[in-house]
């Protein structure tokens, strides 16, 4: 503001307020219209302009531009930026050896570096955040005063004569090395094989080099991550390019401020540990994000570190320096700490490269607080509690949605912690407590017991939305097209578990919803039982040998599933599918890895749906593939279902029958896409012009590239999530999306109707 408004020549003033950025100008007529015109355009890469209001006022006769103190009050609008990696012209500053900031690990400017996670409260000032503590030398206070210098009220600027300084401790936290020496004694760890817990932008990274198989394991060993795939940090992009196969869009979005980790598909040969990721095609990759990891790389004779979250499994990242070396000692082998705070835990976000563009995976660091829409505005808070795995928190204030960042599974007290950690961020931030309070419609989700907890201490209204609405309402709303009052709208939603209406466990559901909230189920997978409760989600093969408890034992035992279950426990589980009392289940998620367990690629899951994404990963070596002509919708019966056990029993045929894992994998897509664009047309009135899909399963490419292209029709969009994550980590927004929509229109969710068709194909 301070550089257009006198580049033009205008007097006036400009500062942060409560509704935003505030900014007065006098002058000439034609100069005030051109600052208008023109502000749009000189905004710096990390701004954004969410909306304007111009006014006209008497002029005071000013004759220089100055900047205000903020003024503190209740906002309205105005939020701080989301962290952003280092920018090119800071990393220039970092390579000169005649720049006072040669190779300095906290190097920042206006441009670039931690926002989110140093600020405490707003409005966002230095003396609000966790640099108060590091007061600005002479040279970093002129850069700070200066209007035409990058660093112009850039609030974490610093320098090593003023800023934060690094060290190098043991387990023990004994000092080991100090700043001079410290990225060194952590890159000779690095080479000889040691793990080095970093403290990172949001909270700490533990690293080891990604081409030593034995620290990879030994890492997994020490994480209780047995298979769950690693992210791995590169030098630059020609190594990412060395690596995995990536688009333009893939490149763009790897060099972008927000610099996420990206999933692409892994060159073969590439030169890394295959227990990074086993057993999938793909592998995910970031540029170093912060000045630290730069000189991790800088003298290094490694390309490529495993970068993973500073936690156990299922529990936060840590934040503090006492707080890692006391939870990570049994994991990391040195520790590279520093002396300024993270206020805010956040982690790596991550989107997968798909041919239409990347899809937001984990939405964190680098969009996070970045608001969303909402279909209308809402006239009072909303807090939206998230699910209970991937989850995170959303609050709805006036006409727009703020969701976290990832918080992740809450099976630990540590992460159900965090997740109140998280709201009372948001609500803190935004000066906003939410009136009315959105939980899980599933009783025994840890964010439903919170919230339900925490509406009663507040004496606020809560309610319960169902898992696969929310899912729905997220891409919806994403696109604008969240139906209006009279309006209508249909949703495919396929993921693994979400507690359904009548009491089992949805998961491939077919809805119809409208403005007002009432929402009818037109179609599901066929259901099945889940041997073993809880079990049969983490060892699929229970799922499978229920789905084939009609098949001939005998082919059973053909099966490359019988070579890694005991066949007298197959037996067993075969028996006790056909008795009562076993839960239900309808998840195209349950199903995926079903067939991964019948084709032997995983009998159980390491990670939540470990199996789907083998499936995809080996489908993806052969596909495109044909559909099976002998599985089709049932006739006649007027139930509306794919069928889940003859697709899976038509995939076990091809397996005993020595059919490759990789062609049986890729017609057992073709064929679900198939079925799925059968059923729609079947059950889906003609009336319906938009069509969502949405739920976990939806990251997948295969799905994501064949439903719409069998399911668009003249007069019909179908819409895919983009920005906001198809899985859990979405579902917060959709019960913020849902909980505004109940306040500005005074409904409710409404849940009608069964599986059976109630109209032809051809009524409205």
């Amino acid at each position: 503001m301070h550089r257009l408004a006198t580049s033009l020549a205008l007097a006036g003033w400009v500062r942060n307020a409560p509704e935003g950025v505030i900014v007065e100008v006098e002058g000439e007529r034609a100069a005030v219209q051109r600052f208008a015109q023109q502000l749009p355009a000189s905004l710096p890469p990390l701004a954004r302009l969410a909306a304007t209001e111009v006014r006209e006022v008497p002029a005071e006769g000013a004759t220089d531009f100055a900047v205000l103190p903020s003024t503190v009050g209740r906002r309205e609008r105005a939020l701080v930026p989301p962290d952003t990696v280092l920018c090119p012209d800071c990393r220039a500053e970092m390579d000169n050896p005649a720049d006072r900031r040669h190779r300095y690990p906290f190097t920042t400017c206006t441009n670039c570096g931690p926002r989110f996670s140093l600020v405490q409260t707003l409005p966002y000032d230095r003396e609000r955040t966790s640099m108060a503590c590091f007061p600005l030398c002479p040279d970093c206070r002129r850069e700070y005063q200066d209007p035409a210098n990058r660093r112009f009220h850039a609030e974490p600027v610093c320098c090593p004569a003023c800023g934060p300084h690094l060290w190098v401790a043991d387990r023990a936290s004994r000092h080991l090395a100090g700043a001079g020496e410290a990225v060194g004694a952590a890159v000779r760890a690095l080479t000889l094989g040691e793990i080095v817990a970093v403290k990172g932008m949001g909270g700490f990274q533990l690293a080891c080099r990604a081409d030593d198989d034995t620290t990879v394991a030994t890492l997994r060993q020490r994480k209780h991550r047995p298979t769950k795939p690693f992210a791995v940090m590169v030098r630059d992009l020609a190594t990412a390019r060395r690596l995995v196969l990536l688009a333009a869009s893939d490149e763009n979005l790897l060099a972008s401020p927000q610099g996420p980790v990206v999933l692409a598909p892994a060159r073969s040969g590439a030169p890394l540990s295959p227990a990074i990721a086993p057993g999938l095609a793909d592998l995910g990759v970031l540029l170093p994000t912060t000045p630290l990891h730069v000189e991790l790389f800088r003298d290094a004779p490694y390309d490529a570190l495993v970068m993973t979250s500073g936690n156990v499994s299922d529990e936060p990242i840590c934040r503090g320096n006492r707080e890692a070396i006391a939870r990570l000692a049994g994991i990391a082998d040195l520790f590279l700490l520093h002396d300024r705070d993270v206020v805010r835990r956040v982690d790596d976000s991550v989107f997968r490269s798909t041919p239409e563009g990347p899809v937001s995976v984990r939405r964190a660091r680098g969009f996070v607080p970045v608001p969303l829409p909402l279909p209308t505005p809402t006239p009072a808070a909303v807090l939206a509690m998230g699910p209970h795995l991937q989850a995170t928190a959303c609050l709805a204030v006036g006409e727009e949605a703020y969701l976290s960042q990832h918080v992740g599974d809450l099976d630990t007290e540590g992460a159900r912690a965090f997740l109140l950690e998280v709201v009372e961020g948001l609500e803190s931030f935004l000066e906003a407590s939410g009136r009315l309070v959105v939980v899980d419609a599933h009783p025994d989700y840890a964010s439903t017991l919170l919230g339900t907890r925490l509406a009663a201490r507040r004496q606020a209204r809560w309610v319960a939305v169902q898992h696969h609405l929310a899912h729905a309402a997220a891409v919806l709303a994403e696109h604008g097209a969240f139906p209006t009052a009279d309006g209508t709208a249909a949703a495919i939603v396929l993921d693994g578990t979400g507690w359904g209406e009548d009491g089992t466990a949805w998961g491939g559901e077919w809805l119809l919803l409208d403005g007002r909230l009432t929402v009818r189920r037109l179609a599901s997978l066929e259901p099945f039982p889940l041997v073993g409760g809880e079990a049969a989600v983490r060892e699929p093969w229970r799922v499978a040998v229920a789905l084939l408890a009609e098949t001939d034992p005998a082919a059973l035992a053909d099966l490359p599933m019988a070579r890694q279950v005991p066949p007298a426990i197959l037996a067993t589980v075969r028996r006790l599918a056909g008795q009562p009392g076993w839960p239900i289940a309808s998840g195209a998620g349950r199903l995926f890895e079903a067939a991964a367990a019948v084709l032997g690629l995983a009998t159980v899951n390491g990670y939540e749906g470990e199996g789907a994404a083998r499936l995809e990963a080996a489908a993806s070596r052969v596909w495109p593939a044909p559909p099976w002509a002998e599985v089709t919708l049932a006739e006649g019966d007027g139930v509306a279902r794919l069928p889940s056990r003859a697709l899976l029993q038509a995939a076990a045929r091809r397996a005993a029958a020595g059919e490759a894992a990789e062609a049986v994998a890729a017609g057992f897509f073709a064929t679900f896409c198939q079925l799925a664009a059968e059923l729609t047309a079947r059950v889906l009135p003609p009336s319906v012009s938009v069509l969502a899909l949405g739920g976990g399963c939806l990251v997948n490419r295969l799905l994501r590239a064949e439903l719409p292209r069998r399911l668009t029709t003249p007069g019909r969009r179908v819409l895919l999530p983009w920005e906001v994550p198809p899985g859990d980590g979405g579902v917060s927004y959709g019960q913020a999306v849902v909980g505004a929509v109940m306040l500005a229109r005074g409904v409710e969710p409404r849940y009608v109707g069964g599986l059976h068709v109630s109209c032809r194909a051809d009524a409205t």
